[in-house]
């Protein structure tokens, strides 16, 4: 039997190549003869530049820049022959911060855009910039900033591009630092969230990244606002782009500053990993991620791949840390099985510590279920 087992990242507990490792050895430990293929993905969002590295010859470029609260920092991207691969999370992560330090009104994407001017002056005239795990809520106004543009309050006093001064943008001047008709900027999102509202950047992602309840409402009123300025001064509509609200809406800001292009983080992946391909060869498919929920339907890895495998009549199982879906969710994708750490640890804590220990025990026991009929 040919197993492809391609998983996204448990998030603070295993890496994609960790997650495929454990669940590997579960199976082999029970059939030695089955043909495992390990093909760890990413979505777009933090993490996605080890998995591309895994697969394409990309070299690292390291980078004096800046954290999200403006200290100095070495971070890296990657480059290929004409092209740069940049991560939010490199510079801008909310990884990059103690708990104690987190606030998206005080947080930029300057060290971000340091990394891009960077790579424009090397030369490289396409730049991959992908997004997740940042600890901002700037809308894109630091890597703005770096690229030329400047944000004026109503006394023409340049703004200092954080989340906390969205609401204070009367003008916006672009001092075309570079010439975009010959430097593309392709933004990789890994969720489809709108930039403000209910479901937007402030209201959903804000709060983990430090934000009080006070916090989010001025946070989306300044993104609803920066909304509203563009409309007028630059002529583009962003307040219902997919992928606007991901990273603190730094998709939507660059889309309409910059001329960026928005496109699904994992349909890239998918594509330079020769996914598919390797889906229509598998007998069956497992794929997994640390906490299954609403999020994991909307262009996400599992999301990806079960319309993958629903396309090919492939089975899909899935391994995760914990499920939040209900059967009528599952369904939706034509998932198989859930195999749920969750459901076997003592509590959270183990999980997270003893994930790989679990996944190989799940996957050990999961031999021998009928993986041709899913749920139901």
């Amino acid at each position: 039997m040919n197993i492809l087992i391609a998983p996204d990242k448990f998030k603070g507990s295993l890496s994609a190549r960790q997650v495929c490792e454990a669940i590997a050895l579960g199976l082999k430990q029970k059939d030695e003869s089955l043909n495992c293929t390990l093909h760890p993905m990413a979505d777009g969002g933090d993490d996605s530049l080890t998995i591309l590295a895994e697969h394409l010859a990309l070299k690292k470029k390291k980078v004096r820049t800046q954290d999200p609260l403006g200290r100095s920092i070495t971070a890296t991207y990657f480059t290929s022959s004409d092209a740069a691969f940049i991560e939010v999370a490199s510079a801008s992560g909310l990884v990059l911060l103690k708990q104690s330090e987190r606030n998206p009104m005080l947080t930029s994407t300057l060290g971000t855009g340091k990394l891009i001017v960077d790579a424009i002056q090397k030369g490289y005239n396409k730049i991959y910039l992908f997004l997740g795990g940042s600890a901002t809520n700037d809308a894109g106004m630091g890597i703005a900033h770096t690229l030329g543009v400047r944000f004026l309050d109503a006394e023409n006093n340049i703004l200092r591009p954080i989340g906390q001064n969205l609401k204070k943008i009367v003008t916006i001047k672009n001092k075309k630092q570079f010439d975009f008709d010959k430097i593309s900027i392709n933004i990789f999102y890994d969720v489809v969230n709108p930039l403000f509202g209910k479901n937007g950047a402030a209201y959903i992602y804000a709060p983990q990244k430090g934000a009080s309840s006070q916090d989010v409402n001025y946070l989306d009123d300044g993104l609803r606002h920066f909304c509203k300025i563009i409309q007028q001064q630059i002529g583009i509509d962003i307040s219902l782009m997919a992928g606007g609200g991901a990273a603190g809406g730094i998709g939507a800001g660059i889309v309409a500053l910059c001329g960026a292009q928005m496109n699904r983080g994992f349909d890239l992946l998918a594509k330079l990993t020769k996914l598919e391909q390797k889906i229509k060869q598998a007998d069956w498919v497992i794929s997994g991620e640390g906490k299954l929920d609403a999020q994991s339907l909307q262009g996400k890895v599992i999301d990806g791949i079960a319309h993958l495998c629903t396309k090919h009549g492939k089975p899909l199982t899935l391994f995760v840390g914990k499920n939040e879906l209900s059967k009528q969710q599952l369904q939706t994708l034509s998932i198989h099985k859930v195999l749920s750490i969750h459901s076997i640890a003592t509590n959270k804590e183990d999980a997270m510590h003893n994930a790989a220990h679990y996944l190989t025990s799940l996957a050990k026991n999961s031999l021998g279920a009928d993986q041709s009929k899913p749920i139901n």
